[in-house]
């Protein structure tokens, strides 16, 4: 079922507003549902065209059915809008770890990812690129300057509990800190209201922005905020 939102809210309690910026319209993702029967063929027709076994396509089929956002990502990949973008091979692998009893799997992350990229092609961004791991920075998604330098590195993360959000911060800005990235932003979907992040949680959040020279964009089921307000997330 879609996550309900809340009411829209002045912002965190307690927390001084002019150290981040807010947008009550930019909300975490929500629940797709499971993969739908009709959306099969035009999964499969996609599969095909990148070569995928049969064997691992019917892992990511089934993956589909089972998870929370099946049908996101079975729409996303129908589409084709993606499939000449850099590392898309591995996104599509990540969709074949479906959810179990004890975690969610990675289809979250890659519909995540493929919202993102989307939304930056929408834009008129050229040169987006998907999982990308060096020895030195791990991106979930990217863009490249024409000479081929990274300009935007994202690190994406789907939250469970907002308990979370320190330990999340923290890994991945470890992940962001190379020289060669123009500009580094993590992005959190949270599945509650902004109301809830408390003073320690906004403080890491903080922190962690500073510490990698980047921003950190918090996505709540109400709204967001980014940290420092002066700092872009989006080319």
């Amino acid at each position: 079922m879609p996550t309900e939102a809340h009411p829209a809210p002045d912002g965190p309690p307690g927390i001084d507003p002019a150290k981040y910026t807010k947008d009550v319209n930019d909300l975490a993702q929500t629940h797709t549902g499971r993969m739908k029967p009709e959306q099969e063929a035009g999964v499969v027709a996609e599969l095909d065209r990148a070569r995928m076994p049969p064997r691992s396509q019917q892992s990511l089929l089934a993956s589909l059915r089972k998870g929370p956002y099946g049908a996101g990502a079975a729409e996303m990949i129908s589409r084709g809008h993606l499939r000449d973008m850099e590392g898309y091979n591995k996104l599509l692998d990540m969709c074949k770890q479906g959810p179990t009893k004890k975690e969610p799997g990675m289809v979250p992350a890659a519909y995540m990812a493929m919202r993102l990229a989307t939304d930056l092609q929408e834009h008129g961004v050229g040169r987006i690129g998907v999982e990308l791991d060096t020895a030195t920075f791990d991106l979930d998604v990217y863009t490249r300057h024409p000479d081929g330098a990274i300009d935007y590195g994202y690190q994406l993360k789907d939250v469970g509990n907002i308990s979370g959000i320190n330990s999340a911060v923290k890994k991945a800005a470890k992940q962001l800190t190379h020289d060669g990235i123009s500009h580094r932003v993590i992005l959190l979907d949270i599945h509650q209201s902004m109301t809830d992040l408390t003073q320690r949680m906004f403080d890491e959040a903080s922190f962690q922005a500073r510490r990698m020279n980047g921003a950190v964009h918090l996505r709540f089921a109400d709204g967001s905020i980014i940290v420092p307000p002066t700092r872009s997330t989006f080319p």
